[in-house]
């Protein structure tokens, strides 16, 4: 009951402040809540959207759950991983990491980029420079199941000692009309059967879509960490915010920060961003199909308020103020 106490008191206090800001106060929620993925089987995916698939593993089937993403400024749509890999997201690179890695400094990861110049020009440079210390192999038709063709370099081999390096790498490079797209595999040797298999897979789900660039203007005023309103407390006893939150060009990232390390808890897909004439508005769609918004506060540029509504017009009678975002670094 004192947790409880705690809790609640601190979200009514914080919620007073962030009501100068909005619209009718109400009480703190936060901004998502998890529910089971649902699953589809149409053929064409939408941005958030989460199904299964079945992997070999070891010689033994696994079902595993995807979600549908989209990078416009690296132009490309696929399924990932959801429950064993986490999304990090940049203009021009994305990342799919290992859930149990080290956020700042991974080393089971898939990443992918876009390069200006063409497939086979990018090919040469990457095989370039996989040959300073790998024994490559190389093909230049390698089917991917929704890309295409594609040319596949694997760096497995220690050059010049005939054998496996702890350290593996697989490169994709798949041609486009404005350029290639590159996927890398960056995984230790013991990890091969499993995050190679898993990494593989959803290259196999990967399309080339038309690339964009961000907008700086918007993608400037999201920058850095944000927090919710609503507080609540930690094992240590201590005080601290729901959520902390994270704005990449694609997804609201959602987590926690412990001991000043960041670790990832979910992301919700970013349906609209569009500029307003005090700051941005950014519409986004949780796991269990909330539609919700985040404007920037007319009079606090470092606030985010949150509308559980898509409707502008519904933003006074949907106003969250324990769910809004204050910039916090």
């Amino acid at each position: 009951m004192m947790k409880r106490a705690v809790q609640i008191s601190v979200i009514l206090a914080l919620c007073m402040v962030l009501t100068a800001c909005g619209g009718k106060q109400s009480a703190a929620e936060p901004a998502v809540s998890p529910a089971a993925p649902a699953v589809s089987t149409a053929p064409g995916r939408q941005v958030g959207e989460r199904y299964e698939g079945t992997i070999m593993l070891e010689g033994m089937e696994e079902t595993v759950r995807y979600e549908h993403i989209r990078s416009d400024t690296v132009g490309i749509e696929m399924g990932y991983d959801y429950e064993n890999f986490v999304r990090q997201s940049e203009a021009g690179r994305e990342r799919i990491i290992s859930r149990w890695d080290d956020p700042n400094n991974p080393q089971y990861y898939l990443e992918l980029t876009y390069r200006p110049e063409n497939a086979e020009t990018a090919a040469a440079s990457i095989a370039e420079e996989l040959s300073k210390e790998y024994k490559i192999s190389r093909n230049d038709a390698f089917m991917l199941d929704s890309a295409g063709s594609c040319i596949r370099i694997d760096a497995s081999e220690v050059k010049g000692g005939g054998y496996m390096p702890d350290l593996l790498q697989m490169a994709y490079i798949i041609p486009a009309s404005d350029g290639c797209r590159v996927a890398l595999q960056h995984y230790y040797i013991e990890g091969a059967e499993g995050f190679g298999a898993r990494f593989r897979n959803m290259m196999h789900t990967l399309t080339v879509i038309d690339r964009q660039e961000a907008p700086k203007d918007s993608a400037l005023s999201l920058a850095g960490r944000w927090q919710t309103a609503s507080m609540a407390a930690a094992a240590d006893g201590s005080v601290q915010p729901e959520y902390y939150v994270w704005f990449t060009e694609s997804e609201i990232v959602y987590g926690h920060v412990t001991d000043g390390q960041s670790a990832f808890d979910h992301a919700d897909p970013i349906i609209k961003l569009s500029e307003t004439a005090g700051g941005v508005l950014v519409q986004a769609k949780s796991s269990n199909g909330v539609q919700y918004s985040y404007q920037t506060c007319e009079s606090d540029p470092a606030v985010l308020e949150y509308y559980e509504t898509w409707r502008e017009e519904d933003f006074p009678q949907a106003y969250r103020a324990g769910a809004s975002l204050s910039k916090s670094g």
